[in-house]
C-alpha cells in the first residue's frame, strides 16, 4: 500500500502513512492540542508557529481559506463582536472556492461555530482571545510576534482541516513539516544544526520547481527581509536551522517518542 500523502511504496503492513508523514501529521496535531490546552503557551512553541505565518499567504489555492479566517479572527478580536452573520463575511463571499466548503473548513479547524446563518468564535479563537493583547500596543515589537503567532497557528488549523476533509492536499505546508520531520529522522542524538539539500528535496515531492524555489526565497526571506525556518544561506549554500527550530525539533521528537512508548505499553 502507498503512503496517504505522499505515495510513498514503501509502507510496512496495516500502514496507511509512511513514517515521515505519520511524523508530520503528529506534529500538526500536537501543536493545536498543546495550544489549546497550555496555558500559558509554551514559548518554544509560540515561537515556532510564528515561523509558519507567511505558509497560505502566497497560494492562491489556500488564500481563500486564509484570509477568510482573518477576517474572522480579526472581526471577533478587534471589533468585539461575538456573533457575525455569514453574508458579513466580505472574503468568503469574493472568494472562487465554494462558500460551504470554506465554512465547513474553518470549523473543521474550530474558528468557527456556526448557528444557521450565524458565526460565533470556536475554541481556537476563543483561545487566542484569552490570551489577546497582553497589554501590547499595536506598533510594538511584541505584537507584530502576538500577531505572527495568530497566523502561523491558523496555518497549522487549516492544514490539519485540509487532510482531514480530503478535498485538497495542502502540499506547500506540508513541505515544511515534511522537513522538520526529515531533520528528525534523519538526526543522531542531537538534532543537525543544518538542514541538508536532500531533505528539502525528498520534503517537496508533488511540488512544480517554481514553487520549490518560492518556498526555499521565503524561507530565506529574500520576499520580505525576514528568514523563516532557517537562519542563512551561508557562502557554501548551507541552510543553518534556527536555534528556535532546533528547540522545536528537540521537544517534538521527544513528544513523539513518548507518543509511541505508549501504544507498546
Amino acid at each position: 500500500m502507498n503512503c496517504q500523502i505522499c505515495g510513498n511504496p514503501k509502507l510496512p503492513e496495516e500502514s496507511t502513512l509512511c513514517e515521515r508523514c505519520t511524523l508530520s501529521t503528529f506534529q500538526i496535531f500536537e501543536i493545536l492540542e498543546i495550544y489549546l490546552k497550555e496555558n500559558p503557551i509554551p514559548i518554544w512553541l509560540a515561537n515556532t508557529v510564528q515561523e509558519l505565518a507567511w505558509l497560505y499567504k502566497q497560494y492562491p489555492r489556500t488564500m481563500g481559506y486564509f484570509n477568510t479566517a482573518l477576517e474572522v479572527v480579526e472581526t471577533f478580536l478587534f471589533m468585539g463582536k461575538d456573533l457575525i452573520s455569514i453574508d458579513g463575511i466580505s472574503e468568503v463571499n469574493y472568494t472562487t472556492l465554494p462558500r460551504d466548503n470554506v465554512l465547513s473548513l474553518l470549523e473543521e479547524a474550530l474558528i468557527i461555530e456556526r448557528n444557521g446563518d450565524r458565526i460565533s468564535p470556536g475554541k481556537l479563537v476563543k483561545k487566542l482571545q484569552e490570551a489577546r493583547w497582553e497589554g501590547y500596543q499595536m506598533d510594538t515589537p511584541e505584537m507584530e510576534n502576538k500577531l505572527l503567532e495568530m497566523h502561523g497557528i491558523l496555518v497549522v488549523a487549516l492544514t490539519k482541516s485540509l487532510l482531514r476533509s480530503g478535498n485538497y492536499l495542502p502540499r506547500q505546508p506540508l513541505a515544511i513539516f515534511h522537513m522538520l520531520s526529515g531533520q528528525i529522522l534523519a538526526s543522531g542524538e542531537k538534532i543537525d544544526p543544518i538542514l541538508p539539500d536532500y531533505i528539502i528535496e525528498s520534503s517537496t515531492g508533488g511540488l512544480s520547481s517554481r514553487q520549490i524555489s518560492r518556498i526555499v526565497r521565503s524561507m530565506a526571506g529574500l520576499g520580505d527581509g525576514k528568514t523563516k525556518i532557517i537562519s542563512d544561506i551561508t557562502p557554501d549554500y548551507e541552510k543553518p536551522l534556527k536555534d528556535i527550530i532546533i528547540e522545536y525539533c528537540e521537544k517534538m521528537r521527544e513528544r513523539y517518542r513518548e507518543r509511541e512508548r505508549e501504544r507498546e505499553r
